[in-house]
């Protein structure tokens, strides 16, 4: 009798094991976590350098005046400023395959994204004063 007992809490036991691990997410290895690849900064926003200004996959956002973009489009900021999005005409490299696109007459625009470094009051002595 203790045997059955023991016998049927087991079954009852395994099976909610099972219909737990059904619907239980699995963890997969070789399955890469998405990235957020976004712009992490916004127009007007005040950064210092090195900071990164987006993640993407493709040139969507083009680095522009005190930007640079690494080997996986990542944009950084080079000086200390504030971030500017603007939409500009572009002017293609000679052997860029817009040249010829470009040179025939159309207007192509794109995002490019500025760091402008604080405007700095002049100052200076007279060499009277030193």
């Amino acid at each position: 009798m203790f045997a059955l007992k023991t016998l049927a809490n087991l079954c009852t036991t395994q099976s909610i094991v099972q219909q737990s691990l059904r619907g239980a997410k699995v963890f997969k290895p070789n399955l890469r976590l998405a990235k957020h690849r976004t712009i992490k900064v916004q127009d007007g926003q005040w950064v210092e350098k090195d900071t990164v200004l987006t993640l993407q996959n493709n040139l969507v956002l083009y680095p522009g005046e005190n930007a640079s973009v690494a080997y996986d489009y990542t944009i950084r900021s080079m000086v200390p400023g504030f971030v500017v999005i603007t939409t500009e005409s572009v002017k293609p490299h000679p052997h860029s395959p817009l040249y010829r696109y470009v040179n025939s007459g159309n207007d192509v625009k794109r995002n490019f994204i500025h760091v402008l470094p604080p405007r700095r009051e002049g100052s200076f002595r007279l060499v009277d004063q030193l």
